[in-house]
């Protein structure tokens, strides 16, 4: 290990951290971070509520503390998810140096260290300016209303332990997700040169899908039996929707998958074959890129029924046979605004994943766009290759999640409220949303692919 410690400096120099996907680590980082910790705030200000002592508000300090641990639930997944994209895909860009120092005869030992280094570092600096980012960002969060008056900017302000252990939780994503890209290569100098994948049908993927699906039932039932207690109907509640965004992540790559293979055999314009062919050869790495659309459908569902829980609430509001108390009116209007931060967050990770995950791919991809170049494609039909390989699937994709979403909902919620019109609006004003974010990222990263692409040739 000591000689692994020792070989980094040589290879890893200020050149590679300052490179384009060193750039784009640090920039994942840094919004994962700072959005990441503003979430956690907030959950953290709601669990700091006491216990009310007025009879008739007996229980709502419980229902805000069980609103924000559902909002951190539903934002933890696609932020963890970002992180580890991010990651993994800097890991995977490291093939000239990998394949150097294993021509130089390096241990594997000095491989991984250098794998993980080189995506930790930026990471590092990425999640420490996302500590400045929490607290800058805290400062307009604090204005916004609650339980009818302003959050305030102290109770924003986590315990600096907390705020370590979420530093500490990143840092572990990145060094996971970059060993987890590094087992993706067959680490030899032949291997490493050629990238060479490791090509295996996805069987833990599988397995852990079905037995997660077998799981939300049994969730679902205990969340619908009260004579277990407040506490554990609650808790089995979080673990319903915490369970249904992980089966969105590992159905959704082998979705991708099955609409690749199908698109291919369909493919009627070069543009359409090599689409298929792009998704087919890394399902999994398209899922990164579009994943945060599909786990916003799944969030904009609850969201959705949300929406409805408070026109609901404004209804009886008016209703003057059954008025609300004004504890009752804050709260309706406090799970509006709640529904609104969760999407507005979502959508920012969207936006973030989208151009960081379209940018490295183009980077982690130039052999194969330049060798395209080369053999007389034309970047505009590369480009459109691109689109149609991520646009088509996220759309159905989307539309499933938020179907899964609407499903679990129901049990829980009841049909008066999941099929009230707003919350398939919600859905698909997500979906669409989050797909205009990506085709504007795809249109962003064109300009990087046509350098990319005729790079080779120029140089020639």
């Amino acid at each position: 290990m000591s000689t692994s410690l020792r070989t980094i400096p040589l290879v890893l120099g200020r050149r590679s951290l300052t490179s384009a996907s060193s750039v784009l680590v640090a920039a994942a980082f840094f919004a994962c971070a700072t959005l990441f910790l503003t979430v956690a705030a907030g959950a953290w200000m709601f669990f700091q509520l006491p216990p009310s002592t007025d009879p008739d508000l007996q229980g709502i300090d419980f229902v805000y503390k069980f609103l924000a641990g559902l909002a951190t639930v539903l934002l933890v997944i696609p932020a963890s998810t970002l992180a580890s994209a991010s990651a993994t895909l800097s890991a995977r860009r490291q093939d000239e140096r990998l394949s150097t120092m294993s021509l130089l005869g390096a241990k594997r030992s000095s491989i991984v260290a250098l794998a993980v280094a080189e995506p930790l570092v930026p990471a590092i600096c990425g999640i420490v300016l996302g500590v400045l980012g929490y607290l800058v960002l805290s400062v307009p969060v604090s204005l916004i209303h609650f339980m009818g008056e302003p959050i305030g900017y102290g109770d924003m302000l986590m315990p600096p332990l907390l705020v370590a252990g979420v530093v500490v939780f990143l840092i572990l994503v990145c060094i996971i997700s970059a060993l987890i890209g590094l087992r993706k290569v067959a680490v030899s100098p032949l291997g490493v040169r050629t990238k060479a994948l490791e090509r295996r049908f996805p069987v833990v993927r599988v397995c852990l899908a079905v037995l997660l699906i077998i799981a939300l039932p049994i969730a679902l039932q205990i969340a619908k039996t009260g004579s277990l207690g407040l506490g554990v109907m609650m808790s089995a509640v979080l673990s319903v929707f915490l369970i249904g965004l992980l089966v969105v992540d590992l159905v959704g790559g082998l979705l991708m998958r099955w609409f690749a293979h199908l698109s291919g055999n369909r493919a009627a314009t070069p543009a359409r074959l090599i689409a298929a062919r792009l998704v087919s050869d890394e399902p999994k790495r398209f899922w990164r890129r579009v994943s945060g659309v599909a786990m916003t459908a799944f969030v904009a569902a609850v969201g959705g029924t949300g929406v409805s829980l408070m026109q609901v609430g404004s209804e009886s509001a008016n209703d003057s046979e059954y008025p609300m108390s004004q504890t009752e009116m804050n709260l309706m209007e406090d799970v509006f605004t709640g529904v609104l931060l969760v999407l507005g967050i979502s959508i920012l990770l969207i936006a973030v994943s989208a151009l960081i995950n379209q940018v490295a791919d183009i980077y982690d991809r130039t052999d194969t766009f330049q060798d395209l170049y080369a053999a007389g494609m034309d970047p505009e039909a590369m480009h459109r290759a691109m689109v149609r390989a991520v646009i088509g699937p996220v759309i159905w994709v989307s539309l499933l999640a938020g179907g899964l979403g609407i499903v679990l909902v129901l049990p829980l919620a009841g049909a008066a409220l999941v099929f009230k019109p707003v919350t398939f609006l919600t859905i698909i004003a997500a979906v669409v949303i989050g797909v205009l974010i990506i085709r504007l990222g795809l249109q962003a990263a064109k300009p990087i692919l046509v350098s990319v692409a005729t790079e080779g040739r120029s140089r020639e």
